[in-house]
Formats: structure tokens, sequence, C-alpha cells
């Protein structure tokens, strides 16, 4: 019996996935051990991130064959998208004293700068699927965290939101519509279709360890981007 697409992507990146679980940032936001200082540049590099993702979200949904998945897709997106600045990055940044309109101080990394290139480059060079394979990591591999942390809790209260946020049934509903798109657009491509979106599903799930990675290291350019 042949295993759905959805199976195949989420069992060919178990090893990423595992390790995203052990990382001590993972690990630091469940026992408390996290340097908020960490976690704060993480929220902002995030924000920086969104804006540029939702472009690639964009770019994939324009592809779309069909109105019905143009919208499954833009819309999921959006409800994604919205759970996630309105009850997480708004209200962290307000509590920091940070506003959304003073974000473009900042440099994205090294790390995210290259993910969030890759993903509009993906979105807009590769057919649908392979788009859409390549977004749906930044998704659904929070979605599996969120779920899995929910398990373990937190000390801190900042933390535990962030988990709360990530298991929560609205932004579970919103990423289940993108997953269950991917399966039924899957389930009609050919074997090179198939196996370009599984590679693609994997870098992006290799660079959403990066990007936890990157925080924890607290990674910066060896010279300023931009004077």
């Amino acid at each position: 019996m042949m295993r759905r697409f959805t199976d195949v992507l989420w069992y060919s990146v178990r090893d990423v996935y595992e390790a995203i679980l052990a990382h001590p940032f993972i690990t630091g936001l469940t026992d408390g051990s996290l340097d908020v200082e960490v976690f704060k540049e993480y929220i902002i590099q995030d924000a920086l991130y969104l804006s540029r993702f939702a472009k690639a979200v964009a770019l994939v949904g324009a592809k779309a064959q069909g109105d019905d998945a143009a919208l499954i897709l833009i819309s999921a997106a959006r409800d994604a998208l919205s759970v996630e600045r309105a009850t997480l990055h708004d209200f962290l940044l307000s509590q920091w004293g940070i506003r959304m309109a003073e974000l473009q101080q900042y440099h994205m990394t090294p790390t995210n700068r290259a993910y969030t290139d890759f993903l509009i480059s993906s979105a807009y060079e590769k057919p649908f699927l392979t788009g859409l394979a390549a977004i749906l990591p930044c998704f659904w591999v929070y979605l599996e965290v969120g779920r899995e942390l929910l398990k373990r809790g937190s000390p801190v209260e900042t933390y535990s939101r962030w988990i709360d946020t990530y298991s929560s049934p609205d932004y579970e509903q919103a990423v289940d519509r993108i997953v269950r798109l991917a399966g039924e657009v899957g389930a009609s491509a050919g074997p090179t279709e198939l196996e370009e979106a599984k590679l693609y599903f994997r870098i992006s799930t290799i660079y959403e360890y990066l990007f936890w990675d990157s925080a924890y290291r607290r990674e910066g350019w060896p010279f300023v981007p931009k004077r």
C-alpha cells in the first residue's frame, strides 16, 4: 500500500525533528534555562522572518491550480500568521517596549536571510507542489513542536505563552488545512515532482533547526550588512 505523500514528507525529516526537540533552545523553553535575551532576539528575528515568509506564501498561492486550492492556502496561511502575530509577536514586543515599526532597525541574521531567500526563490521559480513543500515546515514543524512541549509545560510564563500559541486549536486547524492540501496535490503528482518536493521540504526543515540554533548561538554578521 502506497503511503500518503504527507506521511512520506514527515518520515523524511524524522532525524531533523528529533534534533530540534533535543536542541538546548527548545529544551530551555520547558525547563526554564533559556536566557530571556536569547529568546527576545529570537522573537525579533521571527517577526522579521514573517514579513518575508508571507511573500513566499502569496507566491505559492498564486500558482495554485484552481480557486479552491488558492483560497485554502491563502486563508489558512493568513489564519496561522494572524495567530502567531496577534497572540505572540505583538504582545511580547510590546512587553519589551519594541514597536512593530521599529523592527526595521534590526538586521536579519545570515540564517534568517538565507532561509527566507530560499523560500521566496522556491515559491517563485518552482512548481506549485515544490513551493508548497518548501513553505510547509514553517507551519507543520511549529505545530508538532508546540504539541510536544505542551506535554512538558514551562515554569516561565513567557515561554508558556509561546508553547500555547503553537499548540492552540486555532493554529492547529489552520495548519491542518495546509497539510491536507499538500496531501491532495501530492496524490496526483509524478515521481519526479514528489522527489523534488520532498527535497525542498527537508531543506526547509533543516533551516527550521538552523533558525533556532542560530538564535541560541546569537549569530550575527562579521560585517554590518548595511551602512
